[in-house]
């Protein structure tokens, strides 16, 4: 395939940054940051959608640094609220001497997430949050197992690291991974299923969900057809040994993918059959990133927990796990000695940060919901350019996920091509990410303030790299 990267750079050189990233090459465990001749570049400072490099080359941030930032670089609100709390306090003692932001976070969480009487563990990182909701799921169902769909990214710590099926993330811990965990295929609906989101699906070329393809689906990309899922499903949570089922309402690192028009409220009540818990990570799409202000909304199914991060903290490390006070009750009253904490839980600046950028979220939500609709409009009219570029076969794409969380699933393209159009577009001044298993899709997740302008630039710049490449061909 013909690479991009031997293309002239269009930004000046990053002198200053390479100089820094061979700095951490010297001091980081080499399997965490990647480097290569011109990746990564290293952030000096941002405001809105807006990066600067070591080098002051300037980018637009179309990855809201992995969701995290909903309203952009260093809003105002946010970086008010953390001048205004580090004056008085940097730091608590979150499960001993709690502060007055722990509480009012907390509060605010239990009014807004779908819960009757809703409890709340706080911890740092996503993957914490699962830790969370795996350790409740133990202690409610007296189970071992858990069941999680291909695909799925639940974070990194030992207990979520069982859920996952990338071997680039287990490699080397099969062992501990043992048999804690199933996993079910990711199921896809036929183009000519007459299901609602086969209608507003978008699509450059041949539909790929076809019955013709169904082998090739299995083979290349590993999905299986709806029945086939739910019929697995339901022969595993059969044995009862499940203590909980655990899925994105939209996968976010498995590449934008959303689920077949029912599928979630299907497989939700198979679990609640067979007495399996329903946890829902809504770490990457909660918080507004789908239009609603959690994706649950999109399949009408309440989760037993539901585990938040991300945009949560407003740019400070702040997770969650959510559900009904009377699940919690199965860990007790403490007596002095909690069985689920650490030093930095309730954090008085992240748990600060988190009020201002939830706040700042819910109260916008309207005006993101409207820009969704119209940044919509820009992904139709880049399909249709791609239609009338010419492009080859093998760049035949479907367009996926919803509102701020949408990938271009390049289905015929060769293994790693999101990853070579994400390197590509850092020269063009974009940052992106790839994702999907195969690194086949190319990944839209910006900050909800992202207007249709900003969405048509990076998508005529992508467009103008297609073209590039069919040149080559």
């Amino acid at each position: 395939m013909p690479d991009l990267a031997s293309k002239p750079p269009r930004l000046k050189p990053r002198s200053k940054s390479k100089a820094l990233l061979a700095r951490l090459a010297e001091v980081e465990s080499p399997d965490v940051t990647f480097l290569g001749d011109r990746f990564p570049i290293v952030m000096e400072k941002g405001r809105g959608l807006v990066v600067t490099d070591a080098d002051g080359n300037r980018y637009l941030d179309f990855t809201a640094c992995f969701g995290v930032l909903a309203l952009g670089h260093r809003p105002e609100a946010i970086t008010q609220a953390l001048r205004k709390q580090a004056a008085k306090l940097v730091h608590g003692m979150g499960d001993v001497h709690p502060t007055g932001s722990k509480v009012r976070l907390l509060e605010l969480l239990a009014r807004i997430t779908p819960f009757q009487k809703a409890n709340a563990v706080l911890s740092l990182a996503g993957g914490e949050a699962v830790e969370s909701a795996l350790k409740t799921s133990l202690l409610a169902t007296g189970r071992k197992r858990f069941v999680s769909f291909q695909g799925g990214y639940h974070g990194l710590h030992m207990g979520p690291l069982t859920l996952n099926d990338r071997q680039a993330f287990t490699r080397g811990f099969e062992g501990w991974i043992g048999e804690r965990n199933v996993q079910i295929p990711f199921p896809y609906e036929c183009e000519n299923a007459g299901l609602p989101p086969s209608a507003g699906r978008l699509h450059f070329g041949a539909p790929v969900r076809t019955p013709e393809r169904a082998a090739w689906l299995a083979s290349t990309h590993g999905l299986r057809p709806v029945e086939e899922v739910l019929t697995q499903l339901e022969d595993t949570l059969k044995s009862r040994e499940f203590a909980a089922l655990v899925l994105e309402p939209l996968q976010g690192r498995g590449g934008e993918r959303t689920w077949p028009a029912g599928f979630v409220k299907e497989a939700c009540a198979l679990a609640k059959r067979y007495g399996t818990l329903v946890v829902f990570d809504e770490i990457y799409s909660g918080f507004g990133r789908t239009g609603p202000l959690f994706a649950l909304e999109h399949h009408g199914v309440v989760p037993d927990l539901l585990c938040l991060g991300k945009a949560l903290g407003g740019g400070l490390p702040l997770s969650a796990c959510v559900g009904e006070a009377s699940l919690f009750g199965v860990w007790g009253k403490t007596s002095g000695e909690a069985r689920h904490t650490s030093t930095f839980l309730g954090h008085p600046l992240a748990c600060a940060t988190g009020l201002a950028a939830v706040n700042g979220i819910v109260r916008r939500l309207p005006e993101f919901q409207t820009r969704m609709k119209t940044t919509h409009d820009a992904f139709v009219a880049f399909v249709r350019a791609c239609e009338n570029a010419g492009l080859p076969e093998w760049m035949h794409f479907e367009v996926r996920g919803e509102g701020y969380m949408k990938g271009l699933w390049f289905h015929s393209a060769p293994d790693g091509f999101g990853a070579q159009l994400m390197s590509a577009l850092l020269e063009e001044a974009f940052i992106t990410l790839p994702s999907g298993p195969r690194g086949d899709v190319l990944s839209f997740t910006p900050p909800l303030i992202a207007t249709e302008a900003h969405h048509a630039k990076v998508l005529a710049h992508t467009l103008k790299l297609l073209k590039t490449l069919a040149r080559q061909v």
